[in-house]
């Protein structure tokens, strides 16, 4: 019994050692408000194909990023803070809200099952975080979101553009979920623009 009881303390010693005698901290997660744009009176396409989003390195990463201004080259992660899912899956589905809710086209897909697609729309995250003045929240400047967006005929090899699509934020709150709000706003100004190149490009 006097065993137990010692290696009861000692763990506790341990434990209270290892987290700096306060709470765990919480892991907290965010996800995008719905995207929602301005119906078009009449369907401009039949179908349109949006690809899922590609994307590399720590973008492949759940953890949400931040860059210090001053330096710029270098990313980080944040510890507690996380993306409900990838960065990729959250803006290939807020770009799809945007395409569907539109309704530039009858039908909006998400992968290349249909081969009589109008276009197929293929992305990259180029930039995807916060920007902050240094460690302190205190000095948060904004987020950047940058996607490279090909658009290309369905059936048939033909590129028709490749574009890079970017929205930058200036935030006067530190608050994590008005930074993903914020993330949020932005793509449906990306998804936003899509939608007017794609009309513009089926009057040329």
């Amino acid at each position: 019994m006097l065993r137990l009881i010692v290696i009861a303390m000692l763990l506790n010693i341990a434990n209270a050692c290892s987290l700096g005698g306060g709470p765990v901290p919480q892991d907290h997660f965010y996800k995008f408000p719905e995207v929602q744009l301005d119906a078009q009176v009449e369907p401009v396409f039949n179908e349109i194909v949006i690809k899922p989003v590609k994307s590399s390195g720590l973008y492949h990463e759940r953890a949400i990023l931040f860059i210090e201004s001053d330096k710029p080259l270098e990313m980080r992660r944040y510890h507690y803070n996380f993306w409900s899912t990838t960065p990729a899956e959250l803006i290939h589905n807020a770009l799809y809200q945007g395409l569907q809710s539109s309704k530039i086209a009858r039908h909006i897909a998400r992968d290349l099952s249909a081969l009589t697609a109008d276009y197929i729309i293929d992305s990259r995250i180029v930039r995807f975080e916060r920007i902050i003045k240094n460690q302190s929240a205190r000095d948060l400047v904004g987020i950047e979101v940058a996607l490279e967006i090909s658009v290309r005929k369905g059936g048939v090899a033909g590129l028709v553009w490749t574009k890079r699509y970017s929205v930058s934020d200036a935030l006067q709150t530190t608050d994590m979920h008005l930074s993903a709000q914020a993330f949020g706003d932005a793509l449906k100004d990306i998804a936003g623009q899509l939608v007017a190149d794609l009309i513009v490009l089926n009057k040329n």
